[in-house]
């Protein structure tokens, strides 16, 4: 197997992130968002379409089975319920904002009534940690869950620090979230317990 490389972005100045900070995409899902980005720019600055961009970054939503935080909480019912032995993760020193999907839908809409067309707005949340920090909150509210190192898991290069600067989009709007960290982690676990129950 060949080694992975881990590269880091969000330093020399760029920490937290605003909207100014180049773009770096590190996946091809990042490279498809940056893609929309520009592409959205064009079409409000040649065609003069109201276009507003957002970048929402790290969000928790129970029903996005390819997103880490719920592929841990799926696995974390799934050995609750005898299902599965160990849970495997990927890299966990990536460090994310975190935000609750349903402050994220909110903000889609606030940020078409009260947004400027042609402008770039970070949305996130305000509670940051490592993704490793995120799992071990996750399995302190589960019965023991035994977890390892899976290489499978690890990208080729991984973006190990994520962290917003939402001021312009705050200031903008008055936006803030509605959702405490606490009760996103709990609606994402219970989701996905009950999820694991109904199959």
């Amino acid at each position: 197997m060949s080694k992975k490389k881990i590269l880091i972005t969000g330093i020399n100045g760029n920490v937290p992130i605003r909207e100014d900070c180049p773009m770096n995409p590190m996946s091809p899902y990042a490279i498809s968002k940056t893609t929309q980005d520009h592409l959205g720019n064009f079409y409000f600055k040649g065609y003069g379409m109201p276009i507003i961009r957002t970048r929402v970054f790290t969000y928790l939503n129970p029903r996005r089975n390819d997103l880490f935080m719920t592929s841990f909480a799926i696995q974390i019912a799934r050995i609750e319920a005898g299902l599965q032995k160990e849970l495997l993760h990927g890299n966990l020193d990536s460090i994310r904002t975190f935000i609750d999907v349903r402050d994220t839908m909110e903000a889609y809409w606030i940020a078409i009534e009260k947004c400027v067309p042609g402008e770039a707005y970070n949305i996130g949340g305000k509670t940051s940690m490592t993704v490793g920090e995120f799992l071990e909150l996750l399995k302190n509210a589960a019965c023991p869950i035994p977890s390892r190192l899976n290489p499978d898991l690890l990208r080729p290069a991984d973006v190990t620090l994520q962290i917003p600067d939402t001021s312009k989009f705050i200031a903008q709007t008055g936006w803030k979230p509605r959702y405490t960290f606490e009760e996103s982690v709990s609606f994402l676990l219970e989701h996905c317990r009950k999820t694991v129950c109904e199959k």
